[in-house]
């Protein structure tokens, strides 16, 4: 299955009103950064291809252990993405120890993990929301116009 290089390619995006410039850009004076802890690549490439077409820099990692290395090593995100199932370490255990270094950037756990105990303990652990996998254009638009009013 190829996925398209551009999600919307329209000069208005149908994002719930955000405008998108023909590259499918935000028109925003902020350019929003975020880390997808994802192992799976199938899911690694159609987050960057949602997140690429909203104007979002992406990097992405593939278990819990790259993502605070990264992190220790003092690169910053406006959004991190994580999964439940990581190798090494959970998303879980990862987010708990993302917020116990004092980082504050919007955590959205994106699972295909749908019982409530599993939504509990991300909750427990300091994500700021619960998304089932995989991200959606307009589910990301709603939450980058969320932080682009803050």
């Amino acid at each position: 299955m190829e996925l398209p290089s551009k999600i919307n390619n329209n000069e208005k995006s149908l994002h719930q009103g955000i405008p998108c410039l023909g590259n499918g850009d935000l028109i925003s004076n902020r350019k929003f950064t975020a880390l997808v802890v994802d192992s799976d690549p199938f899911i690694q490439i159609l987050h960057k291809a949602i997140l690429k077409s909203l104007g979002v820099e992406t990097q992405f990692v593939g278990s819990g252990i790259d993502a605070l290395d990264l992190l220790v090593s003092g690169a910053n995100f406006d959004i991190i993405a994580i999964a439940w199932v990581l190798p090494m370490m959970n998303g879980v255990e990862t987010t708990r120890r993302i917020r116990a270094m004092g980082i504050r950037s919007k955590i959205l756990a994106v699972t295909a993990c749908n019982i409530e105990r599993e939504k509990q303990a991300f909750l427990d652990a300091g994500v700021d929301a619960f998304i089932e996998k995989p991200l959606t254009p307009d589910r990301v638009a709603s939450i980058l116009r969320e932080m682009q009013n803050s």
